[in-house]
């Protein structure tokens, strides 16, 4: 048998290539389609627990500082900090992106672009599907290369290693850091499914009332339709029906209840896969418990995790191919409560008598830095009288060894020692 040469009329059963929409083997029988970014992101965009899940983790990336510190003295330097947000738009355009683009992806690309004098002139945060890069057996970067043609000349860009940072979160040795979406990318699938099945009995009408006339002729019949799309509108008009009549409902509104507790289920594996707590997805607890801080600690891992990776490809490879390897830049504690620990623990620390500078050095580790000095020197020991001088006075000091006690008496017959009235 022959077939046209013309790829627009062939046949998919003439192909070599393998069926990629379907899978089946004695494990597993899918008919999932393949795993695409584009779709993906279309599905995050479109789901709000998804949407709101990633938004609600960038935020929270978002919610604690950042400080910039000297690498030889280890102390602030607030000039330098300013001069990164005026200049890069650090907080907004760098700092965001790249938390939004390693929740999505694992792999982050930073461009470093130089002016005509060599300085650096912007620091963008590449969008990480349209990178490509070209990497040894080992994994270690040769080249980047861009998938996006350029406009005028058609040629695709291409950076060499010392002009991209590649930050890779969850590596595995070789290539691109393994995507956590693609777990989430058949539940997306699946809830959409449902959602657009949902939609579709609505639009269908599948939960219209059935009308049942036993023994009405087609006139009666014809009127009835006539007089109920009049009146359809008018809920308060009642119905008027020629002979006996029955109505029942196209389909039954209770399997809603299936269908709600099934989106339940995928909200549930979508939260799980984002590594988001129910709570700050606005789900409440089932069980009545308040359990928000343990929610939180859990949260809070997930972000502490990335901020180092991120804080250590600053400090060490970013800062050093702009020349700024003379700083090292810190992220102080999660939220208000996280650095509410911190004093708490300084606290308990100052009550061991432990040194200043070992607190310093505490607060230095949780990138907590100060401008100012945090504690001022002990004041000098001054000479002070002795608390127990006032032993010696007459009226504290005891009779003699061997002196019998005066009798002091009572009422007119009391009398008062001289040393008690001042006497000499």
């Amino acid at each position: 048998m022959t077939y046209k040469k013309n790829k627009k009329y062939l046949k998919r059963t003439s192909s070599r290539d393998t069926l990629r929409n379907f899978t089946w083997n004695t494990q597993v029988a899918t008919v999932y389609p393949d795993f695409s970014f584009d779709t993906l992101l279309t599905l995050i965009d479109n789901d709000p627990t998804a949407r709101g899940a990633l938004i609600h983790f960038v935020d929270k990336c978002m919610e604690g500082a950042y400080n910039v510190v000297r690498k030889d003295s280890l102390k602030y330097d607030r000039k330098f900090e300013l001069h990164l947000d005026e200049k890069y738009q650090f907080r907004q355009e760098f700092l965001r992106k790249s938390f939004m683009m390693g929740k999505v992806y694992n792999n982050i690309f930073w461009e470093i672009v130089p002016d005509t004098k060599g300085h650096t002139k912007f620091i963008n945060v590449l969008d990480t599907y349209n990178v490509e890069p070209i990497t040894e057996p080992n994994g270690d970067p040769i080249r980047y290369k861009s998938k996006i043609p350029n406009a005028k000349t058609g040629e695709y860009p291409t950076w060499n290693k010392k002009e991209i940072v590649w930050v890779k979160l969850g590596d595995r040795g070789q290539g691109w850091a393994p995507v956590d979406m693609k777990a989430l990318y058949e539940t997306l699938v699946a809830k959409d499914f449902v959602r657009r099945y949902v939609a579709w009995l609505w639009k269908t009408g599948q939960y219209r009332v059935i009308y049942n006339f036993k023994n009405a002729s087609d006139k009666d019949v014809t009127d009835f339709l006539v007089f109920a799309r009049k009146h359809d509108n008018h809920f308060k008009t009642p119905f008027v029906s020629k002979g006996e009549m029955e109505t029942k409902m196209l389909r039954d509104m209770r399997e809603a209840e299936t269908i709600i507790d099934l989106m339940k289920y995928y909200d549930s594996q979508i939260l799980i896969n984002m590594r988001v707590p129910p709570i700050d997805a606005g789900i409440p607890d089932a069980t009545g418990r308040s359990n928000a801080d343990a929610q939180s600690n859990n949260l809070n891992t997930s972000i502490t995790s990335i901020k180092k990776a991120i804080e250590d490809k600053i400090n060490f490879e970013l800062f050093s191919k702009i020349n700024k390897s003379n700083n090292l830049l810190r992220f102080a504690p999660n939220d208000r409560f996280a650095e509410r620990m911190v004093f708490e623990n300084i606290q308990i620390m100052k009550s061991m008598n432990m040194s200043n500078d070992s607190i310093e050095e505490y607060l230095g580790e949780k990138g907590m830095f100060f401008e100012k000095r945090l504690f001022d020197p002990m004041p000098e020991m001054t000479s002070m009288n002795n608390p127990r001088d006032k032993d010696n006075f007459p009226s504290r000091q005891g009779k003699p060894e061997g002196q019998p006690d005066k009798e002091v008496g009572t009422g007119e017959e009391a009398s008062t020692r001289p040393d008690q009235l001042g006497e000499k």
